[in-house]
């Protein structure tokens, strides 16, 4: 009896010691993790001005974030663009909070202001920067009038996708399409201010790409893109899962062709799966025609009615060789999807210079994933986002 009561101790302290160990292995191992992450998108996700001026009218360059959290009804997106053809660098921050208070933040400024370069992923924009820091993108959007600030920590928690490339679009030589996905699973810690309102983030979902090239948005040019992430349950909650997914899909204006697409799904840390092309099937369906000029977000112009229609469904099948494939259901509403505008300057035989427009639906909905990959059944529901974009460009009316 007494040697028990002497051993409870000491196995205690050995037990303690080893739980210790265990933390602080696990600590360094996720911090070694992270920091083998934090040294790849240094250099992968930098940014690539063009070394010949002749390009700079072609020239396209953004990064993208997103972050979702359902049990806020909270979603929220940003981008920080250079763009050549209008000598611009702009800030676009677009917030869904289900109350009064979601809407846009958009400023847009001189590209020279812009600070950037093919060194490093950091870009700062009037106010708004992005920062790639040992703990991850720390992340700071401004309005012009302060009444909007957006500040959060993206800590990225899986490799980035190997680079996408796409062109066949455009008569114009050296005229490309570029894309990474930095991270497609994220943590999100920070905080969203609207009008003195305060939304806090805390372990959200969050999604990072970048996209560079040079193209005109006139060109014979759509696409498609998806992302979504698990959820730790499956079901609910926003704490990060297991899987992420994320597609894009290059198309010709009218919708007729697919001439590149890929689709990517992460488990855990690293890629466990790539469709490409062929093995990818998106079909969108229940369409809506808006019957009356659509509000483009701080333009102050309007769409023609029917002009651009918006696809509540879609459903994407993906196989190859292997035995791998997803069947994933994508559903929105009209109320979860915002046009936003992209110029395109056309000149006319004067030589005077007017705008079309074309739109970018960025859809926020609910997807269903189910598959399998790698022998094992993958099977979920989480919200997450979507792009379409298809057309031709259309003059702005009068409401």
């Amino acid at each position: 009896m007494k040697i028990k009561e002497i051993l409870k101790p000491v196995i205690f302290v050995l037990f303690s010691l080893l739980a210790v160990s265990g933390v602080a292995l696990g600590a360094c191992q996720n911090n070694s993790q992270n920091n083998s992450l934090i040294g790849e998108l240094s250099t992968v996700d930098v940014f690539h001005p063009p070394t010949d001026s002749s390009m700079m009218p072609l020239y396209n360059e953004w990064h993208y974030f997103n972050v979702i959290d359902e049990e806020q009804n909270l979603s929220i997106i940003c981008t920080f663009k250079l763009n050549g053809v209008f000598n611009s660098s702009s800030v676009l921050l677009g917030y869904d909070t289900g109350d009064e208070n979601s809407n846009a933040s958009f400023g847009s400024y001189p590209i020279g202001i812009a600070e950037y370069s093919s060194q490093t992923p950091n870009v700062t924009i009037a106010n708004s920067t992005v920062r790639l820091t040992p703990a991850g993108y720390s992340v700071h959007v401004e309005s012009d009038d302060g009444s909007t600030v957006f500040d959060a920590l993206f800590k990225p928690e899986v490799e980035p996708s190997p680079e996408f490339n796409a062109s066949g679009f455009s008569t114009v030589p050296g005229e490309g399409i570029n894309w990474i996905v930095a991270s497609s699973k994220m943590k999100v810690n920070g905080e969203l201010s609207v009008n003195g309102k305060k939304y806090i983030l805390k372990n959200e979902r969050g999604y990072h790409d970048h996209n560079w090239g040079y193209w005109s948005w006139g060109d014979d040019l759509g696409w498609d893109w998806g992302q979504v992430t698990q959820t730790k349950n499956g079901l609910n909650g926003n704490d990060v899962g297991k899987y992420s997914i994320n597609f894009g899909n290059i198309t010709d204006a009218g919708y007729t062709q697919s001439l590149r697409s890929v689709l990517n799904i992460w488990k855990n840390r690293e890629i466990a799966a790539t469709f490409n092309d062929k093995e990818i099937q998106i079909m969108h369906s229940n369409f809506i025609y808006v019957n009356e000029p659509v509000p483009m977000p701080y333009l102050g112009a309007y769409m023609p009615a029917g002009s651009f229609p918006l696809p509540l469904n879609t459903d994407i099948l993906v196989s190859s060789d292997s035995g791998d494939c997803l069947n994933i259901e994508f559903t929105t509403t009209s109320e979860h999807s915002t046009p936003l505008p992209v110029s395109v300057p056309t000149i006319d035989e004067n030589g005077n210079v007017t705008f079309k427009y074309r739109v970018i639906w960025e859809m926020i909905g609910t997807y269903h994933v189910n598959g399998e990959i790698d022998g094992k059944p993958v099977s979920y529901v989480a919200d997450g986002f979507m792009e379409y974009v298809t057309g031709d460009s259309v003059s702005p009316v009068s409401q």
